[in-house]
């Protein structure tokens, strides 16, 4: 990784995004099962915890319990080939930002607020359009309402204890420690670091609220023809913890990903009414449409791409449709603590 020529550069990451797809292993279930059980350890040790959850891939890709094999998303081989091609036609030949990065980025905030606007470099080609190529895991903490300041400052140290880092506090060696993670599942071996980490933290009312206000938020987009939208804006962790410009689509984590770990009954139980409340209402081909109004164009396209996807989300929809709720009405079930 000295070379800074650009498409030289931008081959490798590409090489290392696409290795890691083709890498459909159980070492590597079990080196993604790993990397959950960490993040869900460090949860397990801040005061006041109320579990967390995973959204993103691998959750949407995983069957029950990590059951069956880890489809390949071809569609990353062309969002990789997209890059590659991007870096082709530049008129660019030197991936400056590596420079800049060295330089400067102890005095950068993250990877937006100085890069986006900087002139030097092809948009499609600056820091973090090149960092999305590579596998992160997206884990969230359910804490304490008040206690979000806390729970950072905890979660910070912790991080740093265990070994744990977000692709924006080095973005040259993020590059290099998932080349070495990837290479070592190519050939067999438990790689000692962990994939990037994309952390938030979520207060446990705010969550419970949103759990709850999902059927309802579906029902009236339909009743409106509009795309279901339920923003939720967690800090989340880049080089130091902020409020992201943009929030996120509840809706989409909702029935895409979403998978709680470690959730007090209370939690729980409106989870799972949520979900059998919405898979009583609507057949598959419903909820698959619903779903298909919330993902952005690329996930879509992987959905056309992976049919093991479509499947794996009909089968959670049933698993959803047969739960068993206590002997409650929704509404006595329902009522915040």
């Amino acid at each position: 990784m000295k070379s800074s020529d650009l498409l030289k550069f931008i081959k490798q990451v590409t090489y290392i995004s696409n290795l890691y797809e083709q890498t459909n292993t159980e070492l590597k279930k079990e080196y993604i099962k790993k990397n959950i059980d960490v993040f869900n350890e460090i949860a397990s040790k801040v005061p006041g915890n109320h579990g967390s959850f995973g959204t993103g891939y691998p959750f949407y890709a995983l069957g029950d319990n990590y059951k069956g094999e880890l489809p390949i998303i071809t569609e990353q081989f062309n969002y990789n080939a997209d890059l590659l091609n991007h870096a082709k036609k530049s008129k660019r030949t030197i991936w400056g930002c590596r420079g800049c990065l060295t330089s400067n980025y102890d005095t950068m905030p993250d990877l937006k607020q100085v890069c986006k606007p900087c002139p030097k470099m092809d948009d499609g080609l600056k820091p973090r359009k090149v960092i999305n190529r590579l596998p992160d895991i997206d884990m969230w903490l359910v804490c304490a309402d008040g206690h979000v300041q806390d729970a950072e400052q905890i979660l910070s140290r912790l991080f740093l204890q265990y070994g744990l880092h977000t692709s924006d506090v080095d973005p040259i060696q993020t590059i290099q420690d998932v080349k070495n993670i990837v290479e070592n599942l190519k050939n067999g071996r438990m790689p000692s670091v962990f994939l990037p980490l994309d952390a938030h933290i979520i207060e446990y009312s705010k969550l419970k609220k949103m759990i709850h206000q999902v059927p309802e938020t579906i029902d009236n987009s339909i009743k409106n023809s509009e795309i279901p939208y339920l923003p939720i804006h967690p800090r989340s962790y880049r080089k130091t913890w902020q409020y992201d410009d943009m929030a996120y689509n509840f809706v989409h984590d909702f029935l895409l990903s979403f998978t709680g770990f470690n959730f007090n009954h209370s939690l729980e139980e409106e989870l799972m009414a949520s979900r059998k409340q919405i898979t009583e209402k609507y057949n598959d081909e419903e909820l698959w449409q619903i779903l298909f109004q919330v993902l952005g164009e690329a996930t879509k396209r992987r959905f056309y791409s992976t049919p093991e996807l479509y499947e794996l989300f009909i089968k959670k929809m049933n698993i959803w449709r047969d739960i068993k709720l206590e002997d409650k009405t929704f509404n006595e079930m329902r009522i915040d603590e």
